[in-house]
């Protein structure tokens, strides 16, 4: 008897078993490549720990800062009614009721942005806004020198915006005014006009 050959038809079946078999480990490894690649990126994009947070906010003295900013602000609040004022020097009585109210104006800021309350905003925008990798960054940049001399001159380049402030907005605040009457000008003489009379 002569040698058996596989059939054609057996033959094709075990070649198409063998390609689906082939395409099917493939697309396994191609699956899990494609999950460890995901996991990658999650945790690259992972939010960071509060702990984290905390340290970066400790780092760059928030509560300091805020502090420092503070007078600067009450000094902006004096400035801006010394303009109200038209220039105009108040009296001894109306200048007790302007300190009066700049101390109360400095109290009920104290009052609501309390230390606590700031970190608790602090805390969530950057675990919205940031990554753990980003946070790191920032926390290895300011343990650094050069970020360690940022800190520490951070509260003078406040103080120096601050104090340039005034002198910035007392041309603004003038052409404000300006484009306020201007504004009003406007709308009366459209009220002057046919069809606008009883309205």
């Amino acid at each position: 008897m002569g040698r058996d050959y596989p059939r054609p038809d057996a033959f094709a079946s075990f070649v198409a078993v063998s390609i689906v078999v082939f395409r099917e480990k493939k697309m396994k490894r191609i699956l899990v490549a494609s999950l460890i690649a995901a996991c990658s990126l999650v945790s690259h994009a992972a939010a960071p720990s509060q702990q984290s947070i905390e340290l970066l906010l400790n780092l760059v003295q928030v509560e300091k800062m805020m502090d420092s900013v503070r007078p600067q602000i009450q000094g902006l609040m004096k400035s801006s009614m010394e303009q109200a004022l038209a220039g105009k020097k108040p009296t001894a009585e109306e200048q007790k009721v302007l300190d009066r109210y700049v101390a109360r104006s400095s109290e009920i800021m104290g009052e609501t942005l309390t230390p606590e309350l700031m970190k608790s905003i602090n805390l969530q925008l950057y675990s919205k806004y940031f990554t753990q990798e980003e946070v790191d960054g920032m926390i290895a940049f300011y343990q650094s020198p050069t970020g360690q001399s940022m800190i520490a001159k951070m509260p003078q380049v406040m103080q120096g915006v601050m104090a340039a402030m005034p002198a910035l907005l007392s041309p603004m605040m003038e052409k404000m005014r300006m484009a306020s009457e201007q504004l009003a000008n406007d709308l009366r003489a459209l009220q002057k006009k046919p069809g606008k009379a009883g309205n």
